[in-house]
């Protein structure tokens, strides 16, 4: 089965440790889910886990009230939840299951079935980020295959025959009952349908998740580490010099995430009426960079109040959190033209107007995402910097258009460089190359 080319989960020093800490503790405290099925599939590396919620008869909507649904829902988001955070397994695939008693019509029965996989898809994944490559989905119409199983593990009159009329092969077509369904009813006069009716098809109507899982990279070099290494007898012991980088070699995982690409503007500058646009890119897991682009060349309701410039200021983050999102800081170059003035005597603008200021600084900020897919983003984010200045110093005059020289002086610039908040959407232009880890 294909894996996800999304990673849910990386690697650091830190989680590294904890993993560690968490095998020594899984060989001697044993674990076990509280709902979620948990089988071993036909390849040994993979496990098949479910969890599932129950409808009324002919009904579609998820009552939390009815049979242990509220606890169902509540233990499934977590239950993903916590596969996404696992850093011993890689997530395969995510299937949502959908599926009816056979009583009903076949067009009723199909629409049943496939709404009842949305509705179950649709509250989990307004709560789990689930990447769309990896989900998998099925109405499966009629659980035959679920009713077989409750059959033959019960003690009911008939069984080998009712077992053998599941077992067979439908032959009707069309918009027609199931011929399995007929065959049942015509048992024993309609006995043998009524009691299974009553005993079982409460359990059919149903909605249900399945995750596929198996070792992760990291799991597996941990594996080979508690493994014992048979030792042989030594034939030289002379001149053998053993150093501490030989006998403590350090595991890397290495592992990636899919890179975003984020196009951005600032709305302190649009409020400034500077024209702005910015690109930012993920240079990986905890590195990006971003470069934005600001404009302005009108006056502010007068010729004596502008702050007209045109400035880059491209900035290298670092993101202390995984999914480049949350507290960052960066460390920034600024390069910029600049003709401002606040009303006052003075007007100041870069020598000629061909003596932008060139300098840096460093940077504070915050991204979050506003959207359920988590493609928009909210940024705050302030800098400071040092900027050297060459600069002319005109009159301030309202008549007179370009003004009238003062001075021309050299300086330096010590203050806020950046304030922004901002808006981004988020693009991917990078996918995980190692499909083998899936978060």
């Amino acid at each position: 089965m294909n894996r996800s080319n999304t990673q849910f989960s990386t690697y650091n020093n830190a989680s590294y440790c904890l993993a560690i800490v968490m095998l020594a503790l899984a060989m001697f405290i044993p674990t076990t889910s509280v709902m979620a099925q948990s089988h071993k599939m036909a390849d040994d590396a993979q496990v098949r886990e479910e969890m599932r919620i129950h409808f009324r008869a002919s009904k579609t909507y998820i009552d939390k009230s009815y049979m242990n649904n509220d606890s169902a829902l509540q233990q499934i988001v977590e239950w993903a939840e916590k596969r996404q955070r696992d850093s011993m397994v890689d997530v395969v695939s995510v299937a949502f299951y959908g599926a009816c008693s056979p009583e009903g019509s076949v067009s009723f029965n199909h629409y049943l079935s496939s709404t009842r996989l949305s509705r179950l898809e649709n509250y989990v994944r307004q709560r789990v980020n689930i990447p769309e490559n990896i989900i998998i989905r099925n109405d499966n119409y009629i659980a035959w295959g679920e009713l077989e199983q409750m059959v033959a593990e019960s003690d009911i009159e008939n069984k080998d025959d009712i077992l053998a009329i599941l077992r067979s092969q439908n032959t009707s077509t069309g918009e027609q009952l199931d011929s399995r369904i007929h065959a049942l009813k015509a048992m024993d006069n309609g006995k043998t349908w009524h009691l299974i009716f009553n005993r079982y098809y409460t359990h059919l109507r149903n909605a249900y998740m399945v995750i596929v899982t198996q070792k992760s990279e990291l799991a597996e070099r941990l594996e080979e580490l508690r493994t014992p290494i048979p030792l042989s007898e030594p034939t030289h012991c002379n001149n053998i010099t053993i150093s501490p980088a030989s006998i403590i070699t350090p595991v890397v995982a290495t592992a990636t995430q899919s890179h975003y690409m984020y196009v951005k503007t600032n709305l302190v500058g649009l409020a400034l009426l500077n024209a702005n646009v910015g690109v930012e890119f993920d240079l990986g897991n905890y590195l990006s960079l971003n470069i934005p682009v600001s404009y302005s060349a009108i006056n502010y309701f007068t010729p004596t109040i502008k702050f007209r410039n045109f400035s880059v200021q491209p900035e290298l983050r670092v993101w202390p959190m995984k999914n480049n999102d949350g507290l960052f800081v960066g460390a920034h170059m600024g390069f910029a033209y600049y003709n401002f003035a606040f009303n006052g005597d003075w007007r100041y603008q870069d020598h000629n107007g061909t003596s932008p200021t060139l300098g840096g600084g460093l940077s504070l900020g915050y991204r979050m995402p506003i959207s359920r897919d988590k493609n928009w983003k909210l940024e705050f984010a302030v800098g400071a910097g040092v900027y050297p200045l060459h600069y002319d110093v005109y009159y301030n005059l309202k008549n007179v258009k370009e003004g009238t020289l003062y001075e021309t002086r050299n300086g330096n610039y010590i203050g806020l460089d950046n304030v922004t908040i901002g808006i981004s959407y988020r693009i991917p232009y990078k996918k995980n190359p190692n499909p083998t880890n899936v978060k």
